[in-house]
């Protein structure tokens, strides 16, 4: 079962910062989620906004932003003054700075193709490529992906918008992705069921801060992996089942 923290310890720190990333890494959670943006120089900084409103004391597209400029905001100050002076990490940060070296899931934020190539050299860099997973709801990124890095696993976040669940799996296959990634509400057993029979894995995403009972039904309907802010909670979940 994986144990995917969302943005990090986000539920308690302020999302995809060091901070937040290292916090889910000491509960002994191994695997992270972040999202990528591009800034006006070309960039990647982790931030899943396309603007920086949200999660720092600055305002505007971070695509309009230099990297000087972005690692210039607080990312901290809108969780508590505690929080003061977190800063926005680029991606090369998160894959040098954190130990243990987690496992990573990296959603592609970013508008459009020209940015693919650069997230991958940036993993060969590192010598990341085993332990890292490409995600996007953005679909058509993922064959990008693909026929740059054949090897590179590759998670399809998918909205089920009414379409049947083979009309699901038949479109993560034709993505090239292994894993098939609905939202928690739109997964039941059978689902689980007839995608590990396609040969997929299942990752749930959506959970938020939930306290346990939509982890545990997860669990129960069999799914590989889940994001969640609260990997605390699921951390506990998983031992007590014994799922480690």
């Amino acid at each position: 079962m994986l144990n995917i923290a969302h943005r990090g310890f986000s539920a308690q720190y302020p999302e995809n910062t060091i901070l937040s990333f290292q916090k889910a890494l000491e509960l002994g959670v191994t695997w992270i989620e972040l999202d990528l943006q591009t800034t006006a120089d070309d960039q990647l900084v982790v931030m899943h906004d396309a603007t920086v409103d949200r999660t720092t004391d600055g305002t505007g597209p971070v695509s309009e932003k230099t990297l000087e400029e972005v690692l210039a905001l607080d990312a901290g100050i809108h969780r508590d003054e505690v929080f003061r002076n977190q800063r926005v990490p680029t991606f090369d940060q998160v894959l040098d700075q954190l130990d243990p070296a987690p496992r990573i899931v990296v959603e592609l934020k970013f508008f459009g193709f020209d940015a693919i190539p650069r997230v991958l050299d940036a993993i060969a860099s590192a010598g990341a490529q085993s332990r890292t997973v490409i995600s996007s709801f953005d679909l058509p990124k993922l064959p990008r992906v693909k026929a740059l890095a054949p090897e590179m696993p590759l998670t399809a976040l998918l909205k089920a918008e009414g379409r049947e669940t083979q009309e699901l799996i038949s479109m993560t296959i034709d993505l090239g992705a292994d894993t098939i990634a609905p939202r928690c509400s739109d997964i039941d057993r059978s689902l689980v069921e007839q995608a590990h029979h396609a040969g997929l894995l299942v990752r749930a995403w959506g959970l938020g801060r939930d306290q346990g009972e939509e982890m545990s039904r997860m669990m129960d309907c069999g799914v590989d992996g889940m994001t969640t802010d609260r990997p605390d909670i699921l951390q506990r979940l998983v031992r007590e089942r014994g799922l480690t």
